[in-house]
């Protein structure tokens, strides 16, 4: 699960179906026309619960970095050639963007100790070195 703690999120289903779930809740799924909406704070997921294509549409407001997180998150998994992103990739987003968004699946001390250690020792690594014009938080 994940959680944008100054965003609302919503998508709307084009095609296919989509699964959703928010923390603690059930289980649930839409499909073409059905929206669904997660308010800023609440810890949610979603994932495609078809065999055929999920398409959707969808928003954050306010988008905040949202675009440059998600950009950079994805870009990191490809580089990869995973569903994860790099571990230095990972741990210096996450850092840098806690205000806005956060993986409730990393444990709380992994997020709170961890990643500000990996991000601080990070800076000087190759890998990171790209990150120095970073969107500031909040902008």
């Amino acid at each position: 699960m994940h959680v944008h703690h100054l965003q609302e999120e919503g998508l709307t289903v084009e095609r296919g179906t989509i699964g959703y779930q928010s923390e603690e809740g059930p289980e649930r799924t839409a499909g073409p026309g059905e929206s669904v909406t997660f308010a800023p704070g609440e810890a949610h997921r979603f994932w495609n619960a078809g065999d055929d294509e999920l398409v959707c549409t969808g928003f954050a407001r306010l988008p905040g970095n949202l675009e440059y997180f998600l950009t950079e998150m994805y870009a990191s998994m490809r580089r990869r050639g995973g569903d994860r992103p790099g571990f230095f990739d990972g741990a210096y987003l996450g850092h840098r963007y806690r205000s806005e968004f956060e993986m409730t699946e990393v444990p709380a001390p992994v997020r709170r100790l961890v990643f500000p250690v990996v991000a601080a020792a990070g800076r000087a690594a190759p890998a990171l070195r790209r990150r120095a014009g970073a969107v500031r938080e909040g902008t």
